[in-house]
């Protein structure tokens, strides 16, 4: 539906749903930010905000309370994401400001109406939404984000809160800017440069954040793997830093547990497409012009796929079984020319992020499978929460 880009930014150009000719351009021209160097230098901030979460989870293991960890990483991810995409230090883990609070409450208030909107065919055109209280919240809330995002890409000229150690997604946008494109324009403009930002710092940091999440409930179910990883973790990294990308590579175990995850639990359970071709379902054709979803919570999850669908089993990624499945049965990332382009960022985060945590603390998810009220939003997320009790390693 169209008005799902209003989550970010309330027009069509943005990367997400660009078409043709357009598109190619604007992704030429953001791949250099996710180069492999550039991904090597950000590790130093995922290892920073990763000690700086576990000083915080120290607090909650202390005092044995049961309590809502996926809060944390959220706000961890967001402290990530500023920093490393925008050039920007926030340390919102420290002390989140009110504004910082508003910004994650906004995001979920802006999430939850667009998927209740979506649900409701009469709320779908904007002059009947707008008028309603939920279009009210809604529109105030995208107003919240787009002043955190302003606030951020702000700071440009302040060396200490954006220091200029290394180049960020926002550094290539800019530079972009004052390059020429078609007809001696700019590649981005100002408004171009907003669109990406706003939609980089939602899918950057939400998605990421509920898989941490959903892979950290999995582990507190099965103490057994828990403690596989916790192994390996210590057989890779001993007291080390995780000071580079090539020890993460080792982690394989912990990469098949994010990997199982993804496919119990997909950060976004649903992808759509616009066909531009007949396409052929069956005894069924859906006409060009039609507007495809493919639930993945489904796809992942089929037991002519996955013999055991619904079992957290991480050998399932042991590469001969990988080999035998056909390669669109797990798309977490999406797949094709529009698969997600920061899927290696955001793996790089989230195994630094499970790998600081596991070999600080031993945690027990408190809620089976069962008890769990599980919400397929624009982020898949648990209405409950992700409730865990920590256990110290040392």
């Amino acid at each position: 539906m169209q008005y799902l880009r209003d989550i970010s930014i309330p027009r069509q150009t943005r990367s997400m749903r660009i078409p043709g000719p357009k598109w190619h351009s604007r992704r030429k021209l953001l791949t250099p930010a996710f180069h492999r160097s550039i991904l090597e230098s950000f590790q130093e901030v995922f290892e920073e905000k990763s000690e700086v979460l576990v000083r915080k989870l120290a607090r909650m293991c202390k005092e044995g309370q049961v309590f809502n960890i996926e809060t944390y990483i959220a706000q961890s991810s967001l402290d990530v994401i500023c920093e490393t995409a925008m050039g920007t230090k926030m340390r919102i883990q420290e002390e989140v400001t009110l504004e910082e609070a508003k910004y994650l409450e906004a995001k979920n208030s802006a999430a939850e109406i667009t998927t209740y909107r979506f649900l409701r065919p009469w709320l779908h055109p904007d002059f009947i939404f707008n008028m309603t209280p939920k279009g009210w919240k809604f529109n105030q809330s995208v107003k919240m984000m787009h002043d955190f995002t302003n606030k951020v890409t702000n700071y440009e000229d302040d060396a200490e809160v954006r220091p200029k150690k290394r180049k960020a997604f926002m550094d290539i946008l800019i530079e972009a800017s004052y390059a020429d494109g078609p007809e001696n324009k700019p590649f981005l403009s100002d408004l171009d440069i907003r669109e990406e930002v706003d939609t980089f710092m939602f899918e950057g940091h939400d998605t990421t954040a509920s898989s941490i999440s959903w892979t950290l409930y999995l582990l507190g179910r099965h103490p057994d793997i828990q403690e596989r990883v916790w192994q390996e973790v210590d057989e890779v990294l001993g007291d080390e830093r995780i000071s580079s990308m090539q020890k993460l590579t080792e982690l394989r175990l912990l990469d098949r547990c994010i990997r199982e995850s993804l496919r119990l639990y997909p950060s976004v359970p649903l992808i759509a497409r616009k066909l531009r071709e007949d396409v052929k379902l069956g005894d069924y054709i859906a006409p060009a012009g039609s507007e495809v979803f493919i639930h993945l919570i489904l796809a992942h999850r089929d037991p002519d796929i996955f013999p055991e669908p619904d079992k957290f089993d991480p050998d399932n990624f042991l590469p001969e079984n990988c080999e035998k499945r056909p390669p669109f049965a797990f798309v977490p990332f999406s797949a094709g020319s529009r698969n997600c382009i920061g899927q290696k960022f955001a793996l790089q985060e989230m195994k630094t992020v499970l790998a600081t945590i596991l070999r600080n603390y031993r945690l027990e998810s408190t809620d089976a499978p069962e008890n769990l009220t599980v919400i397929p939003e624009l982020v898949l997320r648990s209405k409950e929460g992700i409730n865990v009790l920590l256990h110290p390693r040392k």
